[in-house]
């Protein structure tokens, strides 16, 4: 099979976690595209389950799950497009069954990669990681949009170039010369290089720009700019505001779960493409414990009822306050809030939630707080378990339409 699965965890500058953990997929974007005996149905197996490994690895090294959603957009868009490009990728089961399909029931991102991009380069330094994962998929040959229009190849190269400038204004330290060599690599299959090294993670370059022209640069280049934007709301993008006027309600999924949000069992906050429901931590656990409290466990079953009926992923989030914690089972709240969020995944599979579910979990600590840890009440609110629903475009709708079942 192609490459293999290993994950580069040495070599310099590596900062960036969310681009080591796809060190994988990245080494097969050249080889894909100019490969021509490969078997799309075992390929895209191997793909498919490539992108979950990459998951699983962004998860141990504890990037936030709206980054990973994000980037596991911009690969699979990106590998979609290798496959496609191929001698044997233009019909048949890629055209039918592309990795978009199968995680976000899209069946092109080839605007969106830019749009987010935009949308990323707004606040550079904050979202450098992202940034960073979706330039080294253009320096692997991606095009997307700059494929299809008018004059796409020259405007694809003025972008890379500010790109390039706008990563090193943030912190890069690239120190190759911006030149022609990456485009030979970018056609030939990957090949490791000295000391082990992917291909893609010699293709750096050295410049200075700011974040807010280059921002402005590919707003300028897209067309429908207002259209595309929309579209984006499937997708969450890391820590960016929305709007209020953008966030939809769902008065059914709170109807549902009236009795538990009336009791203080459960909490419901609405966004704009995910549903977040809190558990507060005090009644659900003792102190300092990851142990059940079987009081809670016909809320779960009812809980999982709903979350049956309507698609997407889950992602399961522990939180504490900021109280040294004083169980020699957990050496850090960190590492308490983790082994809650696995309860909360483990009692939600004994309940009967669907286990071919995508579902991450992850533990922040005191790093998220929604209140003040200066009293007791705010530590309380503090101390919880977050079930966050990112439905499937199509069933934005279904939620409403579950609960009435």
């Amino acid at each position: 099979m192609l490459g293999d699965s290993r994950v580069m965890q040495h070599r310099p500058n590596a900062r960036n976690a969310l681009v080591v953990a796809a060190d994988s997929l990245l080494d097969l974007l050249a080889p894909i595209r100019t490969s021509t005996d490969l078997a799309p149905q075992r390929l895209r197996e191997y793909l498919l389950d490539q992108i979950r490994q990459f998951q699983a690895r962004a998860q141990r090294a504890a990037i936030p799950v709206e980054t990973i959603v994000a980037a596991r957009y911009c690969l699979c868009t990106a590998l979609d497009e290798a496959a496609a490009l191929a001698p044997w990728g233009g019909g048949g089961t890629w055209s039918t069954h592309s990795l978009l399909v199968a995680f976000h029931n899209e069946t092109w991102g080839g605007e969106k990669f830019f749009q987010l991009l935009a949308r990323l380069s707004v606040s550079a330094h904050e979202h450098r990681d992202m940034i960073e994962l979706q330039y080294f998929c253009l320096m692997l040959g991606f095009q997307g949009r700059y494929r299809v229009i008018d004059n796409g190849a020259a405007q694809r190269e003025t972008l890379m170039r500010r790109l390039h400038k706008l990563l090193h204004e943030t912190g890069g330290g690239y120190a190759l010369p911006l030149s022609s060599e990456w485009r030979a690599a970018d056609r030939t299959p990957v090949r490791r290089m000295r000391r082990g090294l992917p291909l893609w993670a010699w293709l750096l370059f050295v410049g200075v720009s700011g974040s807010a022209s280059f921002a402005a640069f590919l707003l300028a280049t897209t067309a429908h700019t207002d259209r595309v934007y929309a579209a984006i709301g499937t997708l969450r993008l890391p820590e960016l505001n929305t709007h209020a006027s953008d966030v939809p309600t769902s008065n059914r999924l709170r109807q549902a779960l009236d009795a538990d949000l009336q009791s203080g069992l459960l909490a419901l906050r609405e966004e704009a493409d995910r549903s977040v429901i809190a558990m507060r931590g005090d009644g659900l656990f003792n102190s300092g414990s990851a142990a059940a409290n079987p009081a809670y466990l016909p809320v779960l079953a009812h809980l999982v009822g709903v979350l049956n009926r309507v698609g997407g992923d889950i992602a399961i989030t522990g939180h504490t306050d900021n109280q040294p914690i004083r169980d020699h089972r957990f050496e850090s709240n960190l590492a308490l809030s983790q082994a809650r969020a696995g309860a909360v995944r483990q009692w939600l599979l004994a309940a009967g939630l669907e286990a071919n579910r995508n579902i991450a979990v992850t533990g922040r600590g005191d790093e998220q707080p929604v209140a003040t840890n200066q009293t007791a009440e705010g530590r309380a609110q503090n101390r919880r378990v977050e079930i966050v629903l990112f439905p499937l475009p199509t069933d934005r709708q279904g939620i409403s339409q579950a609960t009435d079942k």
